[in-house]
């Protein structure tokens, strides 16, 4: 495994997927509403963090420059998988192998992956870039649709929690009885992650980083 060194030169100025008005929309809460606005709002830079950590990356577009150290394979090419992408041709800055600037001739950059191929060199490799998606505008609808479960399953389970001591109320000969319908599931209890489930495992899949 590579030994890798990252340093932010930019950080971002958001990690969060979506706007207030889209996780709105997504809701099916009114624009004009804005009695939940400060709870929505602290929920999506939240869960926005957590979908980041369970898929082991930054998707924020930040500048950074990270130092590749490790044995060179036996083959003519060597491949590094970038930390930060995608990332666009214009904004691979400086790639340098032993501390010698690398020509563009002699690299490829696959955009979408991050996957940058060089033609026989040796570590270190430093590579200066800016890579990741311009949040919120730039975050794929997949994204934006895990984050929604778990802010909607965040929404759930904090009203849950605040009722779930209350069974009947009652007014002169009136009384009115509650049942939790979800009281017999057995994530009922759980976490918003638990109750959010494969759906958002699934949609996060094809985004979460490996590192081998």
């Amino acid at each position: 495994m590579a030994d890798i060194t990252v340093k932010v030169l930019e950080e971002a100025a958001s990690i969060d997927l979506c706007t207030l008005d889209e996780m709105k929309m997504m809701l099916g809460i009114a624009t004009t509403i804005t009695t939940d606005d400060e709870a929505l709002a602290m929920w999506i830079t939240q869960y926005s963090d957590v979908i980041a950590t369970m898929c082991n990356r930054v998707f924020a577009k930040e500048k950074v420059t990270e130092t590749w150290r490790g044995d060179a394979p036996p083959y003519e090419n060597y491949r590094i998988y970038l930390t930060h992408y995608p990332v666009a041709d214009d904004d691979l800055e400086a790639v340098t192998v032993s501390g010698t600037l690398v020509d563009p001739v002699d690299y490829e950059l696959e955009n979408r992956t991050g996957k940058l191929t060089l033609r026989g060199c040796y570590d270190p490799i430093v590579v200066t870039y800016t890579g990741g998606y311009d949040l919120p505008d730039e975050a794929p609808e997949a994204l934006k649709q895990a984050l929604a479960l778990l802010v909607q399953a965040g929404r759930t389970h904090l009203a849950r929690a605040m009722t779930s001591g209350i069974r009947s109320i009652s007014h002169r000969e009136s009384r009115v009885m509650f049942f939790d319908a979800l009281a017999g599931g057995v994530k009922s209890a759980n976490s918003p992650l638990a109750v959010a489930g494969e759906t958002v495992d699934a949609l996060l899949y094809h985004y979460m980083r490996f590192n081998v």
